[in-house]
């Protein structure tokens, strides 16, 4: 004797979905991130937020699919496969913006339509190391020579970019200062 029709695993995937949704949407574009795009000679790979809510809007389409999959079930074949397609679309829109800096410069890709944006150290023209004097938290604004302004503000990038940024400043001349 069976206690439960097939479609109630269209249920049980939405509530694995939203179980592990966290750990999806926080630790996959990361990961992805990571093995695009790092190498030996990378210092910092960034994902940036823009990637994250794309997941989590890939996400939510997943579950929605498995949802209507549960009440509309002679349609399930064709619900699942929509949102699936959708989902991985967007995911794959979403893994685009992030920052990358290595020996070489920085590349930026801001949006998922624009461009890949690269500097060499070369471009630089300041480098400030901004301390919150309430927190003590430390932040990098590396400012180029075409009035962009780049921000780094996670404990280790500041740590690890620190040390780059006083050699760097030696040898391409930028200068390289304190801001409270």
């Amino acid at each position: 004797m069976k206690n439960y029709e097939k479609r109630h695993y269209f249920m049980v995937a939405a509530m694995a979905l939203v179980i592990f949704s966290p750990l999806i949407i926080w630790l996959l574009p990361y990961m992805i991130h990571k093995v695009l795009h790092d190498g030996s000679t990378v210092w910092i790979v960034e994902t940036p937020l823009m990637t994250y809510i794309y997941f989590a809007v890939a996400l939510l389409v997943l579950i929605t699919g498995a949802v209507l999959s549960f009440f509309y079930y002679r349609l399930k074949v064709a619900v699942s496969l929509i949102c699936f397609f959708v989902a991985i679309s967007t995911m794959f829109i979403g893994i685009k913006p992030v920052t990358v800096v290595d020996f070489g410069g920085m590349a930026t890709v801001a949006g998922v339509f624009s461009d890949e944006q690269r500097y060499g150290w070369e471009d630089i023209e300041k480098v400030y190391l901004v301390i919150n004097d309430e927190t003590k938290e430390q932040s990098l604004e590396i400012h180029f020579k075409d009035k962009e302004i780049k921000t780094f503000d996670r404990r280790d990038e500041v740590q690890n970019l620190r040390i780059q940024m006083l050699e760097l400043s030696r040898t391409y001349g930028f200068e390289f200062t304190s801001k409270e």
